[in-house]
């Protein structure tokens, strides 16, 4: 039987007509609402005394600049006296991450970090900004469910149930938490730090709000570095159906590494002898699941956990150990990996899930045909084992109301140049994806490509170091597209 449209239409977004003169792209000037520079003040006793933050109010929906303003929270480490050129703003990826500890976190070369002013902030929604909550609570809310043809239902009923309550929780927030609007909060940061322009450094998601800012405010661009890059004409359905994609790769890559190891692991002496093995336990799990010291382990958290190999040598260690314990007879006492905590939480415990839906629901429409789900969930479990139709299931986005704005279209490099950085074994953000970003950017912008690398986050520490650093420092961006060779095995 046919399903209905389940989308829900919010008023469409008012027009802006006051304020100050547009910019050359269209994009309206917002002024900081009278407030003076930021009231920096050391961030935490337990942080370093340069480590400094303060709070820049920004209009909750740029439409109506005499309504709402919210919080944004930025940070700041200072350039050194006499070598000073400007500030770099900074953002980890996402959509949903906090970015306010990054000048900490992110360790540049001294010789960028000794001429900029790192800023951090934590986008609209997250963290010690103004925060956004579904009221999830400790369930921490929603990600891609694996799918089950016969449970398909029941998964339909839990994302909607989701989708449901953030809106009953928090409607006055969560259609302002997209890309765009946090586009605009930076430029409000740039003008209230009194700089002409900003340069940038953004992982992950964070390539894809530079790109975006660099299209909304191209004067107001300086040296921006994308790294690791998220494709623009996929956000954001297509980004979430392509980890299965990536799985598949990252996974015999993965397999090679650990064939390489088999006297340690045990998990088979050719790939697709590790692929089979891996393949099994899953089926296993799904039917039975595991309780290891109070965490239990069905196929659906194996595969999640699986998903991030290949970015770190540490998390190829992890999934290692894990598989073996779980093949072998001591799982009964084993323990179960974890990933560091980032420090500096403020926010509610489904922060990051409410923040990374309002970004993925809200930047652009997702099919609201249930139908549509259920037949490419059950296509692309015969096209990618390793997740299945986990990554085409049905999700809370199905159930969004329509976004208030269309997707930013990234059409040539309207900044005054763009460098783009990226590991070609990637499994978080394909290589495919700075591909696509390069040849949309065009003129005045350049790929350092590092073959070999599977680091998400490829810089500093890799191969093409010098050349971003020469970017940020000097403004060479190299005459064409560089090619280097990661010395570096399985980062």
């Amino acid at each position: 039987m046919a399903r209905r449209r389940l989308g829900l239409t919010l008023p469409a977004i008012l027009l802006f007509s006051v304020l100050v003169a547009p910019a050359a792209t269209g994009e309206p000037s917002v002024p900081a609402s009278g407030q003076g520079p930021p009231q920096w003040h050391r961030c935490a006793p337990d942080q370093p005394e340069n480590f400094e933050c303060a709070t820049v109010r920004v209009p909750l929906d740029y439409a109506r600049p005499g309504g709402r303003w919210i919080d944004i929270a930025i940070s700041r480490v200072k350039a050194e006296p006499g070598t000073r050129r400007g500030v770099l703003l900074m953002n980890p990826g996402g959509p949903g991450s906090p970015g306010l500890t990054m000048p900490l976190t992110k360790q540049l070369p001294k010789e960028v970090s000794e001429r900029y002013d790192l800023i951090g902030f934590d986008p609209r929604g997250i963290g010690a900004s103004t925060p956004v909550t579904c009221g999830l609570g400790e369930s921490r809310g929603w990600s891609p469910i694996q799918f089950d043809r016969a449970k398909f239902d029941e998964h339909v009923a839990q994302t909607k149930e989701i989708a449901n309550k953030c809106w009953a929780t928090q409607s006055d927030l969560l259609p302002y938490i997209t890309t765009r609007n946090t586009a605009r909060d930076m430029n409000v940061i740039r003008q209230v730090l009194g700089e002409r322009k900003i340069s940038y450094y953004g992982v992950s998601y964070g390539t894809y709000l530079g790109a975006v800012y660099t299209q909304m405010f191209p004067r107001q661009s300086d040296r921006i570095v994308l790294d690791s890059n998220v494709d623009p004409e996929r956000t954001w359905r297509g980004m979430v159906r392509l980890w299965a994609v990536i799985a598949e790769r990252a996974f015999d890559i993965f397999a090679g590494w650990a064939v390489e190891r088999d006297e340690t692991y045990g998990l088979g002496t050719t790939v697709p002898e590790v692929r089979e093995t891996f393949r099994t336990l899953l089926n296993e799990l799904d039917r039975q699941p595991v309780t290891v010291d109070g965490q239990t382990y069905d196929g659906n958290r194996v595969r999640l956990f699986a998903r991030g190999i290949g970015q770190h040598e540490e998390r190829n260690i992890a999934l290692a150990e894990l598989l073996r314990k779980l093949l072998a007879a001591e799982v009964a006492t084993a323990s179960a990996p974890s990933l560091p905590t980032p420090p500096m939480s403020w926010s509610p415990p489904d922060n990051r899930v409410a923040a990374l839906l309002g970004v993925m629901c809200g930047d652009a429409r997702w099919p609201t045909d249930v139908d549509q789900y259920l037949r490419d969930a059950i296509r692309d479990t015969q096209r990618y084992p390793m997740m299945g139709g986990q990554t085409s299931n049905i999700a809370p986005c199905a159930f969004w109301p329509d976004p208030r704005e269309p997707r930013t279209e990234i059409r040539d490099n309207r900044a005054e140049s763009v460098l783009l950085v990226q590991s070609s074994h990637d499994t978080q953000t394909p290589v495919e994806g700075a591909m696509n970003l390069r040849e949309l950017l065009n003129d005045n912008s350049r790929l350092a490509l590092i073959e070999g690398s599977w680091r998400h986050g490829a810089y500093p520490g890799n191969c093409a170091d010098d050349t971003v650093t020469r970017y940020l420092v000097h403004g060479e961006l190299p005459s064409q597209n560089v090619t280097c060779r990661s010395t570096l095995p399985y980062i």
